[in-house]
């Protein structure tokens, strides 16, 4: 039961917050599977050891019995992870959609390191000129 909890909230954790959110499902179904199965190996290998039925009767109450009893704590695993990367996304701040081109509003830098007007961001008046003009001689350029 303790272990059911436990692995659900790691994957909670993992699917909320794991970029792509379908990773993040995966990298808790897989953390699970090789817990439970490192477990599995190490009560198969304690076996076949003396003075060991104690601690294997432990590892079995946490853990589970055989195979039907490890796969609890995937599930809760799974779905806790998909339960929150569906949340996740479904609450996600939404991005704004670029309205302009990229290639309308991108903007250089020329070799004197000041940045060039684009194409269209800047509608060309006899002012922009003079403005121009002003901040170049204040600055010397």
């Amino acid at each position: 039961m303790i272990t059911m909890a436990v692995f659900a909230i790691i994957g909670a954790a993992l699917g909320m917050f794991v970029r792509p959110r379908p990773l993040g499902v995966a990298l808790s179904i897989l953390l699970a599977l090789t817990v439970e199965g490192v477990v599995f190996w190490v009560i198969s290998v304690m076996a076949r050891q003396p003075n060991r039925e104690v601690l294997i009767l432990r590892l079995r109450e946490a853990f589970g019995a055989d195979l039907i009893g490890m796969a609890g704590p995937i599930a809760a695993a799974t779905i806790s992870a998909l339960f929150a990367a569906v949340l996740g996304d479904l609450t996600a701040p939404k991005k704004p959609r670029m309205v302009l081109n990229a290639d309308e509003i991108q903007r250089r830098a020329g070799k004197d390191g000041r940045y060039a007007r684009a194409k269209g961001m800047v509608e060309e008046r006899a002012i922009h000129a003079q403005a121009e003009s002003r901040i170049d001689s204040i600055l010397g350029l």
